[in-house]
């Protein structure tokens, strides 16, 4: 993988672990990448009732939750192999990271505005914090329309 150049930055990555990993490479190193918006390709399977059968389904999760970063260094040596991102995998990806990249315009991005957030909600939800306490780490939500479907 040493000196390859990368013409295609959107790749499928076979980790040593198992894992396969789709994501934008965006610098290469000697012995790391650093990656884009890595997402894990995760299989779910479920019973299909008008089909009678068992159906696998593929779809994509974070590869690292808990955290509102977008660039991770994988190191080559957990690396097995890499390939181009097939062309509608490909087109599947960006869609995605568009749609992400809206969401994290409107994300706190400190602890001071996730405190912030909550002093704002407190005010319009005083029946859920009053039952939470003042000290409490739950921030509350207003419940979803119903009405409308999504």
């Amino acid at each position: 993988m040493e000196n390859q150049q990368i013409t295609n930055p959107f790749k499928v990555i076979k980790m040593d672990n198992g894992e396969n990993v789709i994501c934008k490479i965006i610098t290469e190193y000697k012995d790391a990448f650093i990656v884009e918006r890595p997402m894990s390709i995760t299989e779910n399977q479920q019973y299909h009732e008008e089909l009678g059968e068992v159906v696998s389904q593929t779809g994509l999760a974070r590869w690292m939750n808990f955290t509102n970063d977008i660039h991770f260094m994988i190191s080559k040596r957990k690396i097995l192999t890499m390939a181009n991102l097939a062309p509608e995998v490909s087109f599947y990806y960006k869609n995605i990271c568009e749609k992400l990249t809206v969401v994290e315009k409107t994300q706190l991005k400190t602890e001071d505005e996730v405190k912030n957030k909550k002093q704002q909600l407190k005010g319009n939800s005083k029946d859920l914090i009053s039952e939470l306490g003042d000290d409490s780490n739950v921030l509350p939500f207003s419940p979803p329309d119903k009405s409308k479907l999504h």
